[in-house]
């Protein structure tokens, strides 16, 4: 694989496909370490030697370019990096391109100033509201009002570094989410990340499985799994002052044919009256 038709930084042909100064910054990097690709925390780490500061959506302006240059991440030794191959091989659908988000619907979301998230405002707290997608557009979120809500600058910078931690998955995610059915949804998401030996977080299955309808109990979909002759281990651990939940898949069935809640449904009353 060549990387010869790439442009190089701070060139016209560059600037003219990534507009965004903080992208032609990060190009910067993954073109100077084409031999050598760096980490997420490298990429975050070198554009805050160059700004002179972080940037929350350092992760998604990355994603971002991936319509552009075929760069998305592998595992090498153990860790994840961002290797820049070459040119994108196929380009983005106009039907799927971005809309943005009015000046009407930003000035709604915010209307509340309070932190979705940790609940400062910005009168009692002096913090700063930015937008947040709740799913990102990634993995299938849109610029709907109810995929929005307010949150502080840190707390946006927390979820971006931890949305950018799962850009390895990002694919089957994406493929997860496009299941109708919450138990699928969730289910596939699981068998993902078996694949890859590595445990699902509570976060990213809690929102996959709110795809499509909210599920305000997406704990017990995934205790029916059982039902279905799926099962999984639990583990917590503290992460940045928070305790953070993680799945990991033990055991999973074929799904059955037609509606898997009316299956599950159809199973739990059998366990209950064997004789009927």
């Amino acid at each position: 694989m060549t990387s010869a038709d790439l442009p190089e930084p701070d060139s016209d042909e560059l600037k003219a496909l990534l507009r965004e100064t903080e992208q032609q910054v990060i190009y910067r990097l993954l073109y100077e370490r084409r031999d050598d690709p760096p980490t997420m925390t490298e990429i975050e780490a070198f554009y805050a030697d160059q700004a002179g500061g972080a940037h929350a959506q350092t992760g998604r302006r990355l994603r971002d370019m991936y319509a552009i240059f075929d760069m998305k991440p592998e595992r090498r030794d153990g860790v994840w990096v961002y290797p820049l191959r070459g040119r994108a091989t196929s380009k983005p659908s106009t039907t799927t391109r971005r809309k943005g988000i009015s000046a009407r619907v930003r000035g709604e979301v915010l209307s509340s100033k309070r932190c979705a998230q940790c609940g400062k405002t910005p009168t009692d707290d002096h913090v700063k509201l930015e937008v947040d997608h709740k799913i990102p557009h990634s993995w299938g979120g849109t610029d709907d009002i109810e995929n929005l809500q307010p949150l502080c600058t840190q707390c946006n910078h927390d979820k971006q570094a931890f949305y950018s931690s799962m850009d390895p998955f990002e694919d089957q995610i994406r493929a997860a989410t496009q299941h109708k059915e919450p138990h699928r949804r969730i289910g596939e998401l699981l068998k993902a990340f078996h694949a890859a030996d590595v445990e699902a977080p509570a976060q990213v299955v809690s929102v996959v499985a709110s795809m499509h309808q909210y599920q305000d109990d997406w704990q017990r979909r995934m205790r029916e799994l059982r039902v279905l002759g799926w099962d999984y281990t639990t583990s917590k651990r503290k992460e940045n002052g928070r305790m953070m939940s993680y799945y990991r898949l033990t055991a999973f069935a074929d799904w059955p044919d037609g509606n898997i809640r009316a299956e599950i449904e159809r199973l739990k009353k059998a366990k209950k009256n064997p004789a009927g």
